[in-house]
C-alpha cells in the first residue's frame, strides 16, 4: 500500500525533480519519484490490457502491449497473466497466443514465464493444490500448442504424475487432463517420441501385475479412455486444425521455443524481484533501446498512426452518438406510437366489455322480471349466461334486490340456488358482501337492511360458508353502517335459526370461531371487551357477546386480585406500626408518671 501524497505536493516534488534532472544531465530522467511513478503507470497499463484481452482482440492486445516498455516491464506482465489465467482457466488458449505474439519478438518475456509457470507447479504439487495445479498445467500445455515451450516439460509432468511415490486418483486425473489438451498437438510434431515417452508408459501401467503399484479401477478406466481418443484422433488428425484460426498470431516453425527440465524447478531462479520497483541509474539509455525495438516491431511511424487510430475513433463515436441521438428519437415516436395504439385498443376492449356486462345485466334483470319461481330465474339466468360472467350475475342480484321498493324473498332464494349450483358463485357473493361492508357508508339504510336479508337467508340455508361472510366483520373498529349492517345480519340468523343454534355453532365450529376473532375479540384489551359488550347490548344480542362478557369478567377479577395484591403489605405495615407507636407512647407515659412521682 503506497503513501498518499496531495496533488499539490506531487507538483511541488516533480518541478524539483525536473529541476535537477536538467541542472545534472541535461534533461534525462534520473528522478527516483519519477522513476517510480512511469513504473506504476506502466502496471496500471499492462494489468489493462491482460484484463481486456478475448479471442477477438488479441492482435490488438499484442500491439498494445508492444507500446508499453514490456522490457522494462516483463515481471509485471508475467505475474498478471497468470493471475488472469487462474481466474479464468477457459482463456488460456487466449493467454496463450498473447505469449506467443509476445514471445516471438521478445523471447526473454517468454522464457521467464515458462520459468515461472515450472516452478509454480513444482510448488503446488508439493503442497496438493490440485485446482490451481491443474490451471498452471492447462497454461503449460497450451503454450506447448503454440510452440513457445519443448515437449519434454509435458513429458515429465505427466510422468511425474503416473509415477508418484504415493500416487492417488488425483494424480492420474491431472495426467489425464494434461493428455487430453496436448496429446493432438504431440501425435503431429513427433509421434515416435509420442509413443515412446507417453503411450507406451501408459499401456505398462495398465498391464502391471503388481498389487502396490496397480491402478484404481477408476483410474484405469480413465487412462483406457484417454487412449480411445487417441485412436479417434488419428482418424481425423490431418483434417482438423488444433488452434483456432483467429489465435493463430505466429506459424509454429517462426517460434521461438524455450527448453526448460522439471526437474532444475526446485533452484530455477523465477526472478521475483522483477515484479518490484527498483531505481535504474540508465533509464534513459534502456528506454531509448526499448524504443528502438519497439520501432522494429511497430514501425517508425507507429507514434502517428496511435494518434490516426484515437481520430477515427473519436470521429467514429461521434457518428455513433449522432445516430443514437437519431436512433432514440424514433424509439420515442415508435414508443409514443405503441402506446396510442394500446391506449385506443384498451378503451375499444373495455368498451366491449362495458357492452357485455350491460348485456348480461340487462339478462338477469329480465329474467326475475318474467319468472314467478326462484328455479325458473336461475334456469333462465344459466342457459343465456356465457362464461366468466358469475361475478357481474352475483352483483345484479344484489344490487337488484337493493333497488325494490319493499324486499322479496325471490332474490334470497335465487342466490341460494346459485350459490348451491357452482362454487365460483359461494366466491363471488362471499367477495360482494365483503365490498358491500368496507362501502357501507356510501349506502342507504334500506340498501344495508336488504343486503342484510340476502345474506342471512344465504347463511341459514348454508349455501354460503359462514366464515367467509363472519370473518370480515369487525365489532370494535367499525362505524355506524358498519355496526348497523353486523346488526341486521346477525338478528336476521337468530329470527330464522334461533338464539341457541346461532351461539352452538359459533362456539362449537373451530375454523368459525377463529375466522370471527374480530367480532367476538376474546384476546382484546379491557377496554376493547368492555366496547364489544356494550355494543352486543346496545344491538340486542347479549346472549351472543356471552363469551366476550365472561372474559370481560375474567380480565376485571385478575385486576382486582392484583390490586388486591398490592395493596395488603402496606396496610399491614400501617396497622403494626400504629400498634408500636401506640405502644410506645404508654411505654413513654408511664415512665414519666414514675418520674413524676
Amino acid at each position: 500500500m503506497t503513501r498518499y501524497v496531495p496533488p499539490h505536493r506531487k507538483r511541488e516534488v516533480s518541478d524539483v525533480d525536473d529541476g535537477k534532472s536538467t541542472g545534472n544531465d541535461g534533461g534525462k530522467t534520473t528522478s527516483e519519484a519519477l522513476q517510480r511513478e512511469s513504473w506504476q503507470a506502466l502496471s496500471r497499463s499492462i494489468t489493462g490490457i491482460i484484463n481486456r484481452v478475448s479471442g477477438e482482440n488479441v492482435q490488438l492486445s499484442a500491439t498494445e502491449l508492444f507500446r508499453e516498455n514490456i522490457i522494462r516491464g516483463r515481471g509485471l506482465l508475467c505475474r498478471s497473466l497468470m493471475r488472469a489465467q487462474l481466474a479464468d482457466p477457459d482463456l488460456s488458449d487466449v493467454f496463450a497466443s498473447l505469449v506467443s505474439r509476445v514471445n516471438k519478438e521478445f523471447s526473454i518475456i517468454g522464457l521467464l514465464l515458462v520459468k515461472r509457470l515450472v516452478v509454480q507447479w513444482w510448488r503446488l504439487h508439493r503442497r496438493g493444490d490440485w485446482t490451481a495445479l491443474r490451471c498452471v498445467s492447462r497454461f503449460l500445455a497450451w503454450l506447448y500448442i503454440f510452440n513457445v515451450v519443448s515437449v519434454d516439460v509435458i513429458y515429465q509432468i505427466i510422468l511425474a504424475h503416473l509415477t508418484a511415490e504415493k500416487r492417488c486418483d488425483d494424480d492420474v486425473d491431472q495426467a489425464a487432463a494434461l493428455f487430453r489438451d496436448t496429446f493432438r498437438a504431440m501425435s503431429q510434431r513427433d509421434v515416435a517420441e509420442f509413443h515412446a515417452h507417453v503411450l507406451t508408459p501408459i499401456r505398462d501401467l495398465l498391464a502391471m501385475d503388481d498389487d502396490a503399484l496397480r491402478l484404481s479401477a477408476r483410474a484405469q478406466t480413465l487412462l483406457e479412455t484417454c487412449l480411445h481418443e487417441v485412436q479417434k484422433w488419428e482418424r481425423v488428425k490431418h483434417t482438423v486444425s488444433i488452434i483456432p484460426p483467429q489465435l493463430l498470431l505466429v506459424e509454429a516453425c517462426e517460434q521461438k521455443c524455450h527448453e526448460v527440465d522439471l526437474d532444475d524447478a526446485a533452484k530455477m531462479n523465477a526472478e521475483e524481484q522483477l515484479d518490484r520497483f527498483v531505481f535504474d541509474a540508465d533509464y534513459d539509455a534502456h528506454e531509448d533501446a526499448y524504443e528502438t525495438a519497439r520501432c522494429a516491431v511497430l514501425g517508425d511511424d507507429w507514434e502517428t498512426e496511435l494518434l490516426e487510430q484515437v481520430a477515427a475513433a473519436e470521429e467514429e463515436e461521434e457518428e455513433k452518438e449522432g445516430e443514437g441521438t437519431i436512433a432514440r428519437e424514433e424509439e420515442a415516436r415508435a414508443q409514443e406510437r405503441s402506446v396510442r395504439e394500446k391506449q385506443s385498443s384498451m378503451d375499444a376492449a373495455k368498451q366491449v366489455v362495458d357492452e357485455r356486462e350491460r348485456q348480461i345485466r340487462k339478462d338477469v334483470y329480465m329474467a326475475m322480471r318474467s319468472s314467478v319461481r326462484a328455479d325458473e330465474v336461475v334456469h333462465k339466468i344459466l342457459k343465456s349466461m356465457p362464461s366468466q360472467t358469475e361475478r357481474t350475475v352475483c352483483f345484479m342480484v344484489i344490487e337488484g334486490c337493493c333497488e325494490e321498493s319493499i324486499y322479496k324473498r325471490i332474490y334470497g332464494m335465487v342466490a341460494e340456488r346459485l350459490c348451491k349450483s357452482n362454487a365460483k358463485f359461494q366466491v363471488f357473493f362471499a367477495e360482494a358482501f365483503r365490498t358491500r361492508y368496507e362501502h357501507a357508508e356510501e349506502l342507504v339504510e334500506k340498501q344495508i337492511e336488504y343486503t342484510c336479508k340476502i345474506y342471512s337467508h344465504l347463511l341459514r340455508t348454508d349455501s354460503l360458508p359462514w366464515h367467509r361472510c363472519l370473518s370480515v366483520l369487525d365489532i370494535i373498529e367499525s362505524d355506524m353502517s358498519q355496526r348497523l349492517m353486523i346488526q341486521w345480519l346477525l338478528q336476521g340468523m337468530v329470527e330464522a335459526l334461533g338464539m341457541r343454534a346461532v351461539q352452538e355453532r359459533l362456539e362449537k365450529d373451530k375454523e368459525l370461531r377463529s375466522s370471527t376473532v374480530k367480532l367476538f375479540p376474546v384476546d382484546a384489551n379491557e377496554e376493547g371487551l368492555e366496547r364489544a359488550v356494550n355494543l352486543f347490548e346496545a344491538m340486542g344480542l347479549g346472549e351472543l357477546g356471552a363469551g366476550v362478557r365472561a372474559q370481560l369478567e375474567k380480565v376485571r377479577r385478575s385486576r382486582r386480585m392484583t390490586l388486591n395484591t398490592n395493596f395488603a403489605p402496606n396496610y399491614n405495615d400501617r396497622v403494626s406500626g400504629g400498634d408500636a407507636n401506640h405502644q410506645k407512647g404508654q411505654k413513654r407515659s408511664r415512665e414519666n408518671m414514675m418520674e413524676y412521682i
